[in-house]
This record gives structure tokens, sequence and C-alpha cells, in this order.
């Protein structure tokens, strides 16, 4: 493979076909071996740059470099969709953002959240806080046409991933067109369409 580790001159722009074969690799790696094993050597080798370039991108090492490739991975899908509609807008989004979902990589990094700390910590900061944020600003646009007349609370944030993750890592089963729209029409319509208050605690 030709390296694409030409060290620019000072005062010369990055070249960005480095940041993309290093964020590619380290995907594959992590897919292949797990977070725990892929080592900086590794993804040098794999994405044919040295070391030293990798660590003036990311002086936190492999956790931050994980972390941005799944955000540029979730970024590929584009803006926040628009459709008109709450349910074309769910569909959209949900689309996007398991198009190319890889339940080994998504597999590997859960386990690792458990026992690393720093990852733990970047990949709540910059992918499931910016994710949530996302969800949000789609329901803020449903309420505001009069499509979700209910309280919208963090928790709705939370059932597209679990569902997904349930279906890809504990059924082993392909997150295709058909369950993004069952899972929108059967449950989250009907949850986030409904007028009802919630239920008054009883002591």
């Amino acid at each position: 493979m030709a390296s694409v580790d030409d060290t620019p001159h000072r005062g010369r722009p990055r070249d960005p076909r480095r940041r993309e074969a290093i964020l590619v690799a380290a995907i594959a790696l992590v897919a292949e071996v797990g977070y725990d094993r892929m080592t900086v050597d590794a993804l040098a080798s794999r994405a044919g740059v040295s070391k030293p370039t990798i660590y003036r991108r990311w002086p936190g090492g492999k956790a931050e470099i994980v972390v941005e490739a799944i955000r540029s991975k979730r970024a590929e899908g584009g803006k926040l969709p628009d459709t008109g509609s709450l349910r074309g807008d769910l569909i959209a989004y949900i689309g996007a953002t398991t198009e190319g979902f890889d339940p080994h990589v998504a597999a590997g990094l859960i386990m690792q959240l458990q026992s690393s700390p720093e990852l733990e910590a970047l990949f709540r900061d910059e992918v499931i806080c910016d994710e949530q944020a996302r969800f949000e600003s789609l329901l803020a646009r449903a309420t505001a046409r009069g499509e979700i007349v209910g309280e919208v609370t963090p928790l709705f944030a939370d059932i597209p991933g679990s569902m997904i993750f349930t279906r890809s890592l504990i059924r082993g089963e392909a997150i295709d067109d058909a369950f993004v729209e069952e899972l929108v029409d059967r449950v989250l319509l009907p949850i986030l369409t409904s007028s009802k208050e919630p239920a008054p605690n009883v002591v």
C-alpha cells in the first residue's frame, strides 16, 4: 500500500487523505481485533502513516481516534432530515444512523466502555450526547408542527438505539428497511403522538 504520510511543510494544510485513511483503518481494526487489542502501531501500518502523524492529530491516542471515527461514520448520513412529517423524519434519521452499522464493532466497543473510563467518557460526550441533541431537534420540529402534543423527555432518544442494539447484538437480526418502518410505526409514533399525561405517582 502506498503511504499517504507525506508530512506537509510548516504552514501547509494537512492532507485530508491521511485523516480518512486513519479513521477507516481504526474502524476496520476494532472490528477485526477489538478495541483493547488495537494498537497505534497496527493502526499506523494499516493506514500507511507514521505514529507521529497519528499522535499529532490525536494526542489522546486510540480512544480519541475511535470516537472520531465513529462520529465521522455517523456524519456520513448528512444533515438532520427534514421531510415535512414526523414519520418521514424518523425513518430517514434512523435509516441514515444505521447505514453501515457493524454489530461486531458495536459489540467490541460496548465491552470496552465498561473497562475504559477514558473511552466511556469520550463516547458519552462526543457521540451519545451529540446524537441525543440531534434526535431532540427532530422532535422539537415535530412539536412545532403540532404532531407531538405531549411532553418530550430525554427517555425518548434512548428508544431507537436500545431497540437497534437488541435486534442486532442480542437477536442477531439485520437492521433493514422493514425493521426501521416497524420501529417507527408500531413503537415510536404511538408513543410520541400520544396525548396522554403520565400516570400520577401512587405512594
